[in-house]
């Protein structure tokens, strides 16, 4: 299956290059490298920052779903359908979203996303109140169209407790 990590990286910035323009994209890179920025979730943490800044809150909120969806939708064109499962639950974890993932029939639910507790309460905001959940939100509702035939996902609220984000399968409009 290769690197996720890098076929990810490589996804999510030729999509927002096609969006931003190749420009906005190589200062958003090389602002990464002067940070010494590494780590996949600090780097989509990061671009989620970079593109509030360029687009505004809704903008980037609307932008950033986006994003993980074509991210998701590029993902499944380059696997086989089999590896699909593994590539869902293994591209959350490398962005950071997910130590796991559990499925029902009308909802799924990420498990132990880091984002919440190192970027967002100390800056108090809730779950997707930052334009990083919308990325995941997005790739979520990539992979839950295609294995569900859902319409799209709705944010239903997070477990604090079990460190849970639930999201609801949306089957009609």
């Amino acid at each position: 299956m290769g690197n996720i990590s890098q076929e990810i990286l490589t996804e999510l910035y030729s999509i927002l290059e096609k969006i931003i323009g190749a420009r906005s994209v190589n200062l958003f890179k090389r602002k990464i490298e002067e940070k010494g920025i590494t780590d996949v979730p600090q780097i989509i943490f990061e671009i989620a920052g970079e593109m509030g800044n360029l687009f505004g809150q809704r903008g980037a909120f609307a932008t950033l779903r986006e994003v993980g969806r074509q991210v998701a939708k590029d993902l499944m064109e380059n696997h086989p359908r089999e590896e699909w499962e593994k590539i869902f639950e293994e591209g959350l974890n490398v962005m950071g979203f997910a130590k796991g993932v559990k499925k029902e029939e009308s909802r799924a639910c990420i498990c132990s996303c880091i984002f919440y507790p190192n970027f967002l309460e100390g800056r108090n905001l809730k779950p997707t109140e930052h334009p990083v959940c919308w990325i995941g939100w997005g790739f979520i509702e990539g992979f839950m169209k295609a294995f569900t035939g859902a319409l799209g996902v709705r944010f239903a609220g997070r477990d604090f407790e079990n460190s849970q984000c639930w999201f609801e399968i949306m089957r009609e409009i």
